[in-house]
């Protein structure tokens, strides 16, 4: 996975490249590398996040739904699952007639924790047959809150990618 974080976190010149077992972050404006295992993922999110789930989180999969599916309730429009998990509860709403993902609400299991994540998608495209939700909002809260929000301007699926990664000879290693 190769993404710009700008988008992500409004940080300019972060670049991430994300492999199934390594992720490796460049700060062009602090002129910084740094290399570590895909387990750095959970030290810095403190959360079970690692490839499989990064890539759920950016593809627009549901993150985090467990296959216990607690209860079921359908609206007028929409159908909401909620599942109980080791690390949280997801209520997960999708539209009910083209079964899209609406909004995904995680609460924490550890209620000494009491992390709350709510997801949103909007402005869906069919690109190659495939719905992809180009528009999204991440609002995370614990102790602070952290509100991301995800515009998705050029998109494939299932292409082989070619990019350069690079780090320059002055970047510093952390």
């Amino acid at each position: 996975i190769w993404i710009s974080i700008t988008a992500i976190l409004g940080i300019e010149g972060l670049r991430a490249y994300i492999t199934a077992d390594s992720v490796k972050l460049q700060d062009k404006q602090n002129k910084t590398y740094i290399a570590r295992s895909v387990s750095y993922l959970q030290e810095v999110t403190a959360l079970p996040l690692g490839l499989v789930s990064l890539q759920d989180l950016l593809m627009g999969n549901p993150v985090f739904l467990d296959s216990n599916i607690v209860s079921y309730t359908k609206s007028p429009n929409t159908i909401s699952l909620q599942s109980g998990g080791s690390f949280f509860k997801n209520l997960l709403t999708i539209g009910e007639t083209d079964k899209l993902i609406l909004s995904s609400k995680l609460d924490d299991m550890d209620e000494l924790r009491n992390r709350t994540c709510y997801l949103t998608y909007d402005d869906y495209e069919n690109k190659k047959g495939a719905n992809f939700s180009t528009k999204r909002t991440i609002s995370v809260s614990e102790k602070g809150k952290l509100d991301i929000k995800l515009d998705f301007k050029q998109y494939d699926f299932n292409e082989t990618l070619s990019f350069p990664f690079s780090v320059p000879k002055n970047y510093k290693a952390e």
